[in-house]
């Protein structure tokens, strides 16, 4: 069984003192930050790094490795370093490889400059180079050949929601292939709300991979509403417990 924690999500905005406030009322043990914003006073903190569709962001070039530095330079304008940094796969360019070296390059640079290195994890993301379950089975297992080292520092964030984009009613089937030793992070919501079990996204499914995890996962339930937090832990909660929740 996962040992799990909550992440108050990237969704819900203010100020970075408020933010932890309403963190640790709501059960939270992380806060999540966008990049180029400030991270919290002093509960741990994930750094975030959305695409264009979010942000207005580029789609990650992981295979260059002009865009990689620049990259590296503007996360490294925190105050502080992250517990953990999620990074998104990329466009069709960026292979595994590129992976490895970006997050390689992202350890490296916050170790140099704050003397300690988060861990690096890899988000799927539809119409991206790790859309499915079986290109993150794929990218797990390069890295464990490549570069083993890399596998306590690093692992493979979960979008639920992006992964229903791409996998529709194989999700289930491709949920099976992601490798439970990798998932270190899930992101949840339905069109920025709680999630539901009455809805075609297969969440028991989900729900069962972290539970499968042996480490330790981040669960951030992205809702737009700050009252709607409360309310999706606890639904995260039941659901570990394998219980019907809606």
């Amino acid at each position: 069984m996962a040992d799990v924690s909550y992440v108050l999500p990237d969704t819900l905005r203010g100020e970075p003192a408020e933010r932890e406030t309403f963190a640790l009322r709501s059960g939270c043990d992380l806060v999540e930050v966008a990049v180029g914003d400030t991270p919290p006073p002093a509960l741990p903190w994930l750094l975030r790094a959305a695409s264009i569709v979010e942000d207005g962001r580029d789609r990650p070039r992981w295979h260059d490795r002009s865009w990689t530095a620049a990259f590296v330079t503007e996360a490294l304008g925190a105050a502080r370093s992250p517990a953990a940094v999620v990074i998104e796969s990329g466009d069709e360019w960026s292979r595994p490889a590129d992976l490895l070296r970006a997050i390689t390059a992202i350890r490296d640079g916050f170790l140099a400059r704050f003397g300690e290195a988060p861990a690096v994890l890899v988000a799927n993301r539809a119409e991206q180079s790790l859309p499915d379950g079986a290109a993150l089975a794929e990218f797990w297992d390069h890295l464990l050949s490549h570069a083993p080292d890399l596998a306590p520092h690093s692992g493979i964030a979960l979008d639920a929601p992006e992964f229903y984009a791409a996998t529709r009613t194989r999700m289930t089937a491709e949920l099976a292939l992601v490798p439970p030793s990798a998932l270190r992070y899930v992101r949840l919501h339905t069109r920025g709300r709680k999630p539901d079990l009455g809805e075609p996204l297969p969440w028991r499914a989900v729900f069962g991979l972290v539970r499968r995890a042996p480490g330790t996962v981040l669960i951030a339930p992205a809702v737009e509403d700050p009252a709607a937090l409360e309310p999706a832990i606890l639904f995260c909660m039941v659901s570990l417990q394998g219980r019907a929740f809606t």
